[in-house]
């Protein structure tokens, strides 16, 4: 049975951000639902710089437990093409949603205007801090700060050789309304790497496995069943 790794975004858990995809798969797959550090069940805090540890902490969980599938969303987009990257052998295959290698530089303002209006979040959005309180308790701003400071203004790139020479068959899928993740999607396309495949998913943003999750989870196993065998 092949194992499913589930990497969550930004503030959110595995069971916030793929509940849909675990209730799918969990029958099929060994699935496993990762909590970032910080966030929800997992008992680390957010370090710093957190996305190197992260993506470490990451490594080794997966280095114990074996090699599998690696599904992310955004954050977790970002780490697990890192992962396919840096080991790709602990990788059978990897699936990025809400991702774009770069940050395009028309888009840098609207992310320090974000940055500057998470530190008000407070004041200006109770709602969502009693979410963030729910999910990851009272560590939640340092976990906020922690990824948003890195994402923000160390955004972890992914440059176009090692896009080219990345050797995990790979299945992009973004949401067809997010504009930037349009020209991402179409950007990684003409790279021209052959284990690179690129969709978009009518209809979706940001988190296109939550807003359209039938058409999301055929996608991601129709790419899976056309992967060969592995041992």
């Amino acid at each position: 049975m092949d194992r499913i790794y589930l990497f969550h975004g930004f503030m959110g858990t595995a069971q916030s951000h793929f509940a849909q995809q675990i209730s799918t798969w969990q029958d099929t797959f060994e699935v496993i639902p990762i909590d970032l550090p910080g966030h929800g069940s997992n008992p680390l805090d957010a370090p710093r710089p957190y996305f190197s540890s992260a993506l470490s902490w990451i490594m080794d969980v997966i280095a114990n437990q074996g090699r599998g599938h690696l599904v992310g969303l955004s954050l977790g987009a970002s780490l697990a093409i890192h992962v396919a990257v840096k080991n790709p052998a602990l990788c059978q295959s990897i699936v990025l949603t809400g991702y774009s290698p770069f940050i395009p530089d028309e888009l840098e303002p609207l992310m320090r205007q974000q940055y500057e209006q998470f530190q008000r979040i407070e004041r200006d959005n109770p709602q969502i801090v009693h979410e963030f309180l729910t999910l990851h308790g009272t560590r939640w701003k340092n976990t906020l700060m922690a990824v948003l400071d890195d994402m923000t203004f160390h955004y972890p790139r992914v440059d176009d050789q090692a896009i080219r020479n990345l050797r995990v068959p790979t299945l992009v899928l973004n949401g067809s309304q997010e504009a930037y993740e349009r020209h991402a999607a179409s950007y990684l396309a003409d790279i021209g790497n052959p284990l690179l495949q690129v969709g978009l998913i009518p209809g979706a943003g940001h988190v296109a496995n939550r807003q359209k999750p039938a058409i999301y989870n055929t996608v991601v196993q129709d790419f899976w069943a056309s992967l060969p065998l592995m041992d």
